[in-house]
């Protein structure tokens, strides 16, 4: 499956919020009230999985006591082990700066479930007499991050993150269920909380058996959050999985993905006008969504991005 695709989307839309969590340190000394999220960079030439060209994520962001310093968030995220990444991530590093004349700050997200080896935060290139170059950047291990850690503070990124991190197979149900406690408590809006719901449904995706330790775990929850558990569970994530209705599971995607569309895009082009939402609301086809998807970091208008 295409993992970049949920990851963009998730960062993308809770931008500050995976900084808060996962980058507290830079999240002191970051303008919350600004980011810009730059076009796809072409790094043509550079080797990448699955012949891949541009950049996982780049956010222009200001420092928060001076509003004229800006610097570049490049975040990667690899979702199969990679020996060539520490090298990768240095040439991207170094073909930003060279475009925008700016600091960057590199991040990478290990989302595979295996290997669990501790993943290097380092690239040096090193001659028998001396170190020429030691290019340093951040790891964020999902995989070696305790699931628990994460559970009494809430947070919508991480409320998506935790179905990636470290847990036994049994903790499956117990973790999806407490992904929906916290999606519950944090009282986002409905396109919001579909985002975090779909990514969930992707990354825990539930046999039977477990399916039924998963609502014997709602069943526990507090009378109000059980009730609102049982109110999200008959969306068209849970219906079409549990019936096997392929139907209204496509319909429900699609309109996950027009949801997610319409967010992302605020960020990047401002407010849609009503035709924009009415058209996107019309289109039916998860492909073509995606397709608007991709672009949508290449355009300059809602009207530009519909009219191709």
């Amino acid at each position: 499956m295409d993992h970049d695709r949920p990851f963009k989307q998730l960062l993308t839309v809770f931008f500050f919020e995976f900084i808060q969590r996962f980058l507290p340190g830079v999240a002191q000394y970051i303008d919350p009230t600004f980011v810009e999220f730059m076009d796809k960079e072409s790094f043509a030439g550079i080797p990448r999985r699955r012949g891949r060209k541009e950049s996982d994520l780049v956010a222009k962001v200001r420092f928060k006591d001076n509003t004229e310093a800006f610097f570049l968030i490049l975040v990667e995220n690899e979702s199969s082990p990679s020996q060539d990444l520490p090298q990768r991530l240095f040439y991207y590093h170094v073909r930003l700066s060279e475009k925008y004349g700016l600091p960057v700050y590199p991040v990478v997200i290990f989302s595979y479930s295996t290997p669990t080896r501790q993943e290097p935060t380092v690239y040096q290139q090193r001659f028998p007499d001396k170190i020429v170059l030691q290019f340093h950047y951040t790891v964020i291990q999902l995989n070696r991050l305790p699931w628990r850690s994460f559970v009494k503070q809430p947070n919508p990124a991480a409320t998506a993150l935790m179905t990636r991190m470290k847990m036994s197979k049994s903790d499956r149900p117990r973790v999806k269920a407490e992904c929906l406690r916290l999606l519950i408590t944090l009282k986002l809006d409905p396109g919001k909380s579909d985002l975090i719901g779909e990514f969930m449904e992707t990354y825990l995706d539930l046999s039977n058996q477990e399916s039924q330790v998963y609502e014997r775990a709602i069943a526990e929850f507090e009378p109000q959050i059980r009730e609102e558990a049982m109110e999200f569970g008959t969306s068209w994530r849970r219906l079409g999985r549990a019936e096997g209705r392929e139907e209204g599971r496509e319909e429900g995607r699609a309109e996950g993905e027009r949801k997610a569309l319409i967010m992302i895009g605020t960020r990047r082009l401002g407010e849609p006008l009503d035709a924009v939402r009415a058209a996107i609301d019309g289109i039916t086809s998860v492909q073509r969504i995606e397709e608007l998807m991709s672009r949508l970091l290449e355009v300059e208008s809602w009207d530009e991005l519909l009219s191709r």
